[in-house]
Parts: structure tokens; sequence; C-alpha cells
């Protein structure tokens, strides 16, 4: 009995360091839209399958959604364990001015790195002015990485506090 608990507790902890790695890609121009993907450990494979995502129009379930009190109790509790691991944001842009244009594709590259500066993660920006005419042009992908017993306390956490809502009357129907 007691190595069946040590057993099944070693794998508890093993199970709850697992890195879940997900994957953002997001494009604007042709063929725009936003995906996800998620793998765990191989943060290159959710990127791909974010990727693979993004070109297929898909449509949505038409569900019961979870309340936003909710998924932000739940957020609220997971954002501090949210590491960046790589950004990334390639593209072109091109505004009526010239100068305008510049100081875009200049502050655009200035933002992701020192997001990335920030977190620590890896970055990589491509974003190059069109001085010709007006377009906007790009991706931004990147990858986060968290651990499944991080995920598993905030959504206890969070549903603890919103069922504590509901029980002390402070939702509004």
């Amino acid at each position: 009995m007691l190595v069946a608990l040590a057993a099944a507790l070693t794998a508890m902890f093993y199970a709850v360091q697992i890195p879940i790695q997900v994957a953002f890609c997001a494009r604007a121009g042709e063929k725009p839209g936003a995906a996800l993907g998620v793998r765990p450990f191989a943060g290159n494979l959710a990127l791909r399958a974010a990727r693979k995502r993004l070109g297929k129009a898909r449509r949505r379930k038409r569900g019961k959604k979870p309340p936003l009190k909710l998924i932000w109790a739940i957020a609220r509790r997971l954002l501090p364990h949210v590491r960046l691991e790589q950004v990334s944001v390639r593209g072109e842009v091109g505004l009526r001015d010239a100068a305008a244009t510049a100081i875009f594709a200049g502050a655009a590259a200035a933002l992701t790195r020192a997001i990335g500066a920030a977190a620590g993660a890896r970055v990589t920006v491509r974003v190059q002015p069109d001085f010709q005419g007006e377009r906007l042009r790009g991706e931004v992908f990147g990858i986060i990485s968290l651990r499944v017993g991080h995920i598993m306390l905030a959504a206890c956490g969070g549903i603890l506090e919103n069922s504590g809502r509901h029980r002390h009357g402070k939702t509004h129907h």
C-alpha cells in the first residue's frame, strides 16, 4: 500500500512538471488570421501545427461559453508562470508618408526586441519598409511555455474563486 502511494505521488510529481509549449501565429495581409498550436515538450511542433491551422478556414462550434470572470480568474493566476520562449515578426509595411513608414517599421522592431529582452526570449525581426505604396503584410509568431502543474493550480484557484462569488451573491445576472 505504501509503495503504491509513493509510486502514485512520484508519477503525479513528474506529470505536473511536464512543460506545455503553446505556439501562436497571426497573419495580416494575404490570408489573414490567427491560430494556436499546443504540444508537450516540443515548441517547434506546436508552431508547425499553428501555421498549418492558420491556412485552413474553420467554423467555430457554437456552444456554451465559460464565464468571462472565470477565464480572468484563471488567467490572472497563470500569467506569472508563462515564459516567452521565442517571438518573431516578419513583414512589409508601407504608409502614405515615407517618414511615418520608417517610424512604424523601426517602432515595430524596437518593441519586439524590448519584449524579447524583458522576457529573455529569442527574437527575430524582419520588418521591411515599403516606401512606394500603402501596404501591411506580415506575420507574428512565437512560443510560450508553461507547466501542467501551474495550469492545474490556476484552474482550481479560478474555479474556487468563481464558485465563491456565486455562493456569496457577488454575480450580476
